[in-house]
């Protein structure tokens, strides 16, 4: 301390100043790994969200008889794919993993009707939030960037679908009049949903799925 001054010293003045820097730095530190625990989680539930609408819609289709064969046979080996993910994700998100054995119960009867009910249940808990997706307003600029994406990637398969097969690809137009906006926002969410052969990771960002989304609901 300069007494003569009465105030601290030089030395003295540095090194309170270094201790709030480090104060500031760790606070900062701690902050930064806050909000990536919450963006890891989000993200997670999102995951599981997005696959639970899938599964539910799935369901639906075989509880009600749709299909041919071949694509009813690749319905139930995508459900049996996802129900081998599905304790990872909910695990991910302090889920209830263990509801996840009476699903396998459930499809290994099969009982759609029973296996239907379970998944809603599931996906009523964790719900897929659409509107990052769902509320883009058509302009010009949204439409045409819709327009480029679906020509570029979408066409080659979705415009003249197999009529049937394990996983066929789906006229897309077509697919959002079958049903909810949400579930063909989380179907796209998710990216293509296929065999190993034409599984492809979403490569689109959400901006661009929006803009997809509002074209195929503009010439529907």
């Amino acid at each position: 301390m300069d007494h003569h001054q009465g105030r601290p010293g030089r030395a003295e003045g540095q090194d309170l100043i270094c201790v709030i820097r480090l104060f500031l730095v760790a606070l900062a530190a701690a902050c930064c790994c806050t909000a990536a625990r919450a963006d890891g989680k989000g993200e997670h539930e999102r995951r599981l969200a997005s696959e639970l609408a899938v599964m539910a819609g799935d369901v639906r289709r075989m509880a009600g008889d749709q299909g041919g064969v071949l694509e009813r046979e690749g319905l139930v080996k995508r459900l049996g794919g996802a129900l081998s993910s599905l304790p990872l994700l909910l695990r991910r998100v302090q889920g209830e993993v263990a509801a996840v054995a009476a699903l396998r119960a459930a499809l290994e009867q099969p009982d759609w009707r029973k296996l239907a009910t379970q998944v809603e249940a599931l996906r009523k808990r964790h719900p897929f939030d659409a509107r990052h997706l769902l509320d883009t307003v058509p302009t010009r600029e949204a439409l045409a960037l819709g327009a480029s994406i679906h020509t570029s990637t979408c066409a080659a398969c979705h415009d003249a679908p197999a009529a049937d097969s394990l996983l066929p690809a789906k006229n897309l137009a077509m697919q959002l009049n079958s049903m909810s906006r949400e579930e063909f926002a989380a179907r796209l969410w998710l990216g293509v949903r296929g065999d190993q052969s034409t599984a492809l990771a979403n490569p689109f960002s959400d901006a661009e799925l929006s803009a997809l989304i509002a074209w195929y609901g503009k010439i529907r």
